[in-house]
């Protein structure tokens, strides 16, 4: 996943299997497959949500969302989906960076006490 994007709709919903009357499973592709970290952040979305339609009713596959709606409550749901997207990008975004940082004090604190080692091993050389 590029981390500067995120992961986001390649498409519009698509109804690929008729689950009973007026009742559709619905497809929508992503522009690449997400992490675990990723599904783990959508899934854990607090936003406001419908009680019959949460997070957890959405199944994600390599790239691919798929969920059970009746055609009126698509457009809802997928406005819902898109915003549980954007969460999931900004916290994954969030923990790359603090993730960064760590690894960056880390390096430094590596480079200074090497700096320190070598000192003292400079000092200790003529003994």
């Amino acid at each position: 996943m590029d981390t500067t994007t995120g992961i986001k709709r390649s498409g519009p919903p698509q109804a690929v299997q008729k689950v009973r009357d007026n009742y559709y499973l619905v497809q929508v592709m992503l522009t690449g497959s997400p992490s675990a970290d990723w599904r783990r952040l959508f899934y854990e979305t607090k936003h406001d949500a419908a009680a019959e339609f949460r997070p957890r009713s959405v199944e994600i596959s390599g790239a691919l969302m798929r969920f059970r709606s009746e055609p009126e409550a698509v457009q809802q749901r997928i406005g819902m989906i898109d915003l549980w997207v954007q969460y999931a990008n900004q916290k994954e975004l969030s923990m790359v960076n603090r993730n960064s940082d760590d690894q960056r004090r880390k390096r430094e604190e590596l480079a200074h006490e090497a700096e320190e080692l070598n000192e003292w091993n400079a000092r200790w050389a003529k003994l």
